[in-house]
């Protein structure tokens, strides 16, 4: 590696594992590890051994021997794009392979760092003695200088008694610039510079912390937990606790121990929403300047000084999402995954890693046990901890006692036969009595439209209407706020409405690069792709007919908000999707105004329904359980369940008792009754025996390829191509495996490209992967170029 170490060798042997196991190019990996090396360039050579003809003597295949001849004929070594051209042919990674397991051929790497981005920071400090410059600052002052005698006097008063450390300085203004720089030409100060820390949560503070007193189940699992740290027995432990239970103080404890010990920590996220609540958590709990944070919305500039921190050793605990993982930490000693069960921690681009299984092969290198902890197992995680694979740790109450909230399911179907229906006037963007003014492109003038009258159309006081919040929910916001008291209102989609109709000739607006509709966005009067993110202003007419009756349909985190400021205007509220938490720090802002109380309500998506802990909040609102409930994947029962529990635990996690209203047009879906009942364990007892039955994981691997090509049937092709390899394959290895399509997939066009893909099912991870491998050799480059593949995906989408 040029330029320093960027690495030590136990990552180095993690990224090629990495690799190995999601099939990737090894550069792609590597980069986690060295996030500099985002920015440079490596370097692949080949080298041919010098007794390569013998170690090749009995080799029948003429690819080797042409690709090493090639080789030879270079000077014995080249990079690979050279030594393809040299060949007249792209596919020469079989034969290289082969080359390289029979020691013909070596490969060697280099990494080419760019130089460290310190920041510095520019001070200024006295040049001479004290005694001269008090005199230099006399006269000044007599001479009318009188902002370089005031500076001058501060930089004695600023600097170090003789024979101190020098460094003592003052920052330098833009005001004071003339005056310092005078001074500096005159000899009596002079500039120098030091290094600065690029803190992303510089300007919060925290105070701090002992720890609690636990309960007789947290001691438990605290003793447990301390067990295998002395052991250093790399051991991975679930701790399976309800919500409210008291994990984090057991995580705390945990880290507690590793630092007694001098080993490190690190403490795995699935939402960079959360991380602020933990930070001020670990930061009170064990000093500012030992925590570390990694996440992807740190700057260039704040990530390196972070990873060098973690490098150096100066932070010995590091909090963060996915990619922290991997993190340089100093004798790790130990591994938390909070929220274990969530997606966000599997990547959804090459390399298609979990950081789960990143921790898991970590604690193997380096005997630090692994913490899982959850109020929902992943139903893999909790099979494994059923089977002894894991060890099982249980939280089964709420510290002090306190009651999980009841659940009140709610049938949308009665309540929309109570609802009055909806009136026909002027719903959309356009009004029907008052058609606005296009411009010559056909386009609104750009003022926000009124909201539809559906949304409170019953009033403030209950009636109900076609409003997104049923009578159930609206009376239980009301009585909280008369309480003042807070709530929790959350529902899985942004925007504004799922689609816009014209109700005169029944068009919707489509995305011309994917096949989805465009949400749509209110309050911006925008159309918008979630998944390529085209956008478009909302017209006033209807392209297909010129009608005036654009209406939107369906539901988004903007309708809600909308719904409730038409319903309690007296409500402060705060939202939190992807739309609004754009700004930076806005998740850290957004949470510490909600527990400072000043809102009362607080909208969102998923990022409100995980760890979040707020004592005042007393109501949680599912606006609507079914957006996740009948999605074509066989995780989404799963995940739907996983999502209700998890929200319904924000609710009475202080002293006054909570309650959680769950609105669904599935009341009997086992996801939602199971939720309802907080029944994990009865979920899971269903769950895993309909897995067991269709042989899908945690008892058998998964891997979905996807081709996608802007030209459909060449997409369709290879795919089909790749299946009849596979199968072939599967003959050929004797691999209990099957080959599942190909067929479209459910999003069958995105970003102006067809998708086709297919899975593989087999029961030994191994032999999935071995069987992959030597199908992917037989594609060309070009199919391979358009191939994404996912090992162990957690959606089928």
């Amino acid at each position: 590696i040029e330029n320093g170490t960027a690495f030590d060798e136990s990552l180095y042997e993690l990224a090629r594992w990495v690799a190995e196991q999601t099939l990737c190019d090894l550069r792609d990996a590597v980069r986690l590890i060295a996030p500099e090396i985002m920015a440079s360039q490596i370097k692949t050579t080949l080298r041919l051994a010098e007794d390569w003809e013998e170690r090749l003597a009995g080799t029948r295949s003429a690819a080797q021997k042409d690709v090493a001849a090639a080789l030879a004929s270079l000077g014995g070594e080249a990079d690979p794009g050279k030594l393809a051209k040299a060949l007249g042919q792209a596919k020469v990674g079989p034969a290289l392979a082969e080359l390289r397991r029979k020691g013909a051929v070596t490969e060697e790497r280099t990494v080419r760092l760019p130089p460290a981005r310190r920041k510095v920071v520019r001070l200024l400090r006295l040049a001479g003695e004290r005694e001269v410059a008090a005199a230099e600052a006399a006269r000044l002052e007599r001479t009318g200088a009188g902002r370089q005698a005031r500076l001058l006097r501060a930089l004695i008063a600023a600097d170090a008694p003789h024979g101190a450390l020098p460094g003592a300085g003052l920052a330098v203004g833009p005001t004071a610039g003339a005056a310092a720089r005078a001074l500096a030409e005159k000899g009596l100060a002079m500039y120098f510079e030091v290094p600065a820390r690029r803190d992303p949560f510089q300007f919060f503070g925290f105070v701090p912390n002992r720890p609690v007193a636990l309960t007789d189940a947290q001691a438990r699992a605290t003793q447990a937990i301390g067990g295998h740290l002395a052991a250093r027995d790399g051991r991975t432990i679930l701790l399976y606790g309800v919500t409210g239970s008291g994990k984090t103080e057991v995580y705390l404890d945990a880290v507690g121990r590793a630092l007694a010990s001098g080993r490190g920590a690190l403490v795995l996220l699935p939402e960079i929403g959360l991380t602020a609540q933990v930070l001020d958590v670990f930061k009170s709990r064990f000093g500012a300047d030992d925590v570390a944070v990694l996440h992807s919305a740190l700057s260039p500039g704040e990530r390196h000084d972070e990873w060098r921190r973690i490098q150096s050793g100066e932070a010995r605990i590091v909090l963060g999402a996915r990619s922290a993982a991997f993190a340089p930490v100093r004798d790790l000693g130990l591994i938390i995954l909070d929220e274990e069960h969530d997606g966000s921690y599997k990547q959804d681009t090459a390399p298609r890693y979990h950081a789960r299984d990143v921790a898991l092969r970590r604690a193997a290198q380096t005997g630090a046990p692994v913490v899982l902890g959850s109020a929902t197992p992943s139903l893999e995680s909790y099979y494994r901890a059923q089977t002894g694979e894991y060890d099982l740790l249980t939280l089964a109450e709420r510290v002090d006692d306190r009651p999980l909230p009841p659940v009140r399911v709610v049938d949308l179907r009665e309540e929309m036969k109570q609802a009055p229906p909806a009136p026909l006037v002027a719903p959309g963007p356009g009004r029907e009595d008052r058609p606005p003014a296009p411009n010559s492109a056909g386009v609104g003038t750009g003022q926000a439209p009124p909201a539809p009258p559906e949304l409170g159309a019953g009033g403030a006081n209950g009636a109900g209407g076609r409003s997104v919040l049923g009578c159930a929910l609206q009376e239980a916001i009301a009585d909280r706020l008369a309480r003042r008291e807070q709530a929790i209102l959350f529902l899985n989609r942004r925007g504004f409405a799922s689609f816009l109709l014209c109700r005169d000739c029944g068009f919707t607006f489509r995305c011309p690069h994917c096949d989805v509709s465009l949400t749509y966005h209110h309050a911006a009067r925008l159309l918008q792709c979630h998944h390529c993110d085209h956008r478009r202003r909302a017209p006033d007419l209807c392209p297909k007919c010129g009608g005036l009756r654009l209406r939107p349909f369906g539901l988004g985190t903007e309708k809600v908000e909308q719904a409730v400021r038409d319903l309690f205007p007296q409500a402060r509220t705060l939202r939190m999707d992807r739309d609004t938490m754009t700004r930076k720090g806005a998740h850290a802002e957004t949470l510490r105004a909600f527990r400072r109380g000043e809102a009362d309500i607080l909208i969102g998506t998923q990022m409100v329904a995980k760890g979040l802990d707020f004592p005042r909040v007393t109501l949680v609102g599912v606006v609507s359980a079914d957006t996740a409930l009948n999605l074509p994947d066989f995780r989404a029962g799963e995940r739907a369940f996983q999502l209700l529990t998890q929200v319904a635990g924000r609710a009475g996690r202080g002293q006054t008792p909570g309650e959680v209203i769950v609105q669904t047009f599935s009341p009997e879906h086992e996801s939602v009754r199971r939720a309802a009942r907080h029944d994990y364990l009865g979920f899971y007892d269903d769950a895993i025996a309909q897995r067991q039955e269709l042989a899908y994981p945690p008892f058998a691997h998964l891997a979905n390829a996807i081709f996608a090509d802007e030209d459909a049937e060449r997409a369709q092709g290879a795919c089909r191509r790749l299946a009849g390899i596979l199968r072939a394959q599967v003959e050929t290895q004797k691999t209990a495996a099957q080959v599942l399509g190909p067929v479209a997939c459910p999003l069958a066009r995105l970003r102006n490209r067809y998708r086709w893909h297919l899975v593989v099912r087999c029961a030994d991870k191994e032999g999935l992967l071995r069987l992959l491998r030597a199908a992917l050799a037989e594609l060309t480059g070009a199919e391979r170029g358009g191939l994404s593949l996912d090992i162990d995906p957690l959606t089928m989408l």
